[in-house]
């Protein structure tokens, strides 16, 4: 027997989850742009979470969507799991017993203390404060299973024109000096483009996110009325990132420049059909150049300089033996979630101490070594495959519809994994909203599927 929906209520409710979303998109933007020292901006965003995560849920158990998707909820859930075991406090001879709490047991036994239960987080704070940030890019994520792949569309384009703004933002910044109020948190990169993040260089993996989508856009261009619009806006979107990249002056954002414009010239390819193919290839390839020109004409200097200091003097390159030393103290379990900071203070050597300090190992991977230990690398391996195997799919699809938003929402995943190799930009609510929005975008089945699914609940 089956059950008849209501296709008004369903209406109501997709567009009341479609509000909240893009709520959440602009909250996480605007005030989720720092890794630290915004604890107020952190709650705001965690806030805005909560009706989203609650109606896309609803709607997953209401309407059977989850069965259409069991492999990347049940990672979901594995990643949620993750630092939810790591803060159930154990009885004292099971944590004493896991490596490397052996120092911890040491002092409260120096103290006179007796020791009593005690999670596996070493950081149980720090581990708490990383579930909580996760319902945000949890929300996102299921909130894209749920939304019309035109509404998911609708608020990529927001995202851009937050981009747009960032850099609006950024000019300030420049403009005005290092004393700049344009710059929105205490501990930023002054003197460089940052728009609405902290770092310059999560400023430069956002703006290289949104340039394939731009370039979906641009390719269907030429199929008139609105479509011609947010073609042209995308043009101007292609040519304003490439040369806001020399004000950024992120070597990161430059070196990872070159694969994000080939993957924006294979979506534009794939995206374009076989109208305008070759017209619209030949505008993009312009306009690229264009961009690098401008970079090379007014920003060669700055940029070169930063590629000029010695790599191996810099702490975070020096650091990262010692991270792994760490790390492999604490194996098989890991420290906790968030717990970087506390372990690797008690492991840095003598030489590296100076008055900066690393608050992150600037490899994420080698961090989720050191806090997840092989509990962490095996989710990360099944996630790392699923990408993969997702992003494969949606490049076999035919041009048209959802099929170029996932070719995009590829491109922009691998421009975040591949930066995560030196940095951290997922450990930022911003980025992290945007990499669960483009891996729900990788969910979607294929048209012919998803029509036949909307058939079946709304008999």
């Amino acid at each position: 027997m089956s059950v008849r929906s209501d296709p008004a209520h369903g209406a109501r409710r997709s567009g009341s989850l479609a509000g909240w979303s893009l709520g959440l998109v602009v909250v996480s933007v605007v005030f989720g742009g720092a890794s630290r020292e915004n604890p107020l901006q952190v709650m705001l965003v965690e806030l805005a979470a909560l009706p989203v995560l609650y109606l896309s849920l609803r709607a997953l158990a209401g309407e059977m969507f989850w069965r259409e998707i069991p492999a990347p909820l049940g990672l979901l859930a594995l990643i949620v799991a993750l630092p939810l075991v790591q803060i159930i406090p154990l009885p004292p001879a099971l944590w004493q017993g896991l490596p490397g709490r052996e120092a911890m047991s040491a002092a409260l036994t120096a103290a006179g203390l007796t020791p009593g239960w005690m999670p596996l987080s070493m950081s149980p704070e720090d581990t708490h404060a990383a579930l909580l940030a996760l319902m945000a890019p949890a929300a996102m994520f299921l909130a894209v299973q749920t939304l019309d792949p035109d509404e998911s569309r609708a608020l990529m384009g927001v995202c851009l024109i937050l981009a747009v703004i960032g850099l609006g933002l950024g000019a300030v910044q420049l403009s005005s000096g290092q004393a700049s109020l344009g710059y929105l948190y205490r501990t930023t990169n002054h003197g460089s483009l940052v728009g609405l993040f902290a770092n310059r260089n999560h400023e430069a993996s956002y703006l290289l996110a949104m340039l394939p989508f731009a370039a979906v856009f641009v390719a269907r261009r030429d199929r008139g009325g609105r479509s011609e619009l947010f073609g042209t806006a995308g043009w101007f979107m292609i040519l304003l990132v490439i040369a806001a990249l020399g004000a950024v002056h992120s070597r990161a954002g430059l070196l990872l420049a070159a694969p994000a414009l080939i993957g924006c010239v294979a979506v534009a390819w794939r995206a374009g059909g076989g109208r305008g193919r070759g017209r619209t290839l030949l505008v993009l390839g312009g306009m690229i150049a264009a961009g690098v020109a401008i970079v090379l004409t007014l920003a060669l200097a700055p940029n070169l300089s930063r590629f000029s200091e010695d790599p191996g003097q810099e702490t975070r390159l020096r650091s990262w033996p010692h991270v792994e030393q760490a790390a492999a103290a604490h194996l098989p379990f890991g420290a906790g979630i968030g717990a970087f900071d506390r372990v690797y203070r008690a492991a840095e050597p003598l030489e590296l101490v100076t008055p900066t300090y690393l608050n992150h190992a600037h490899n994420d991977y080698l961090e989720l070594w050191l806090e997840a230990g092989w509990p962490g690398a095996a989710i990360l391996a099944a996630v790392l495959a699923w990408l993969a195997w997702m992003s494969a799919r949606a490049w076999r699809r035919p041009a048209g519809g959802a099929a170029d938003l996932q070719r995009a929402a590829s491109v922009a995943v691998g421009v975040m994994v591949l930066h995560s190799l030196v940095d951290y930009p997922l450990r930022t609510l911003s980025m992290a909203v945007l990499f669960a929005f483009c891996c729900g975008m990788l969910c979607w089945p294929s048209a012919a599927s998803r029509s036949q699914g909307l058939k079946r609940r709304s008999a």
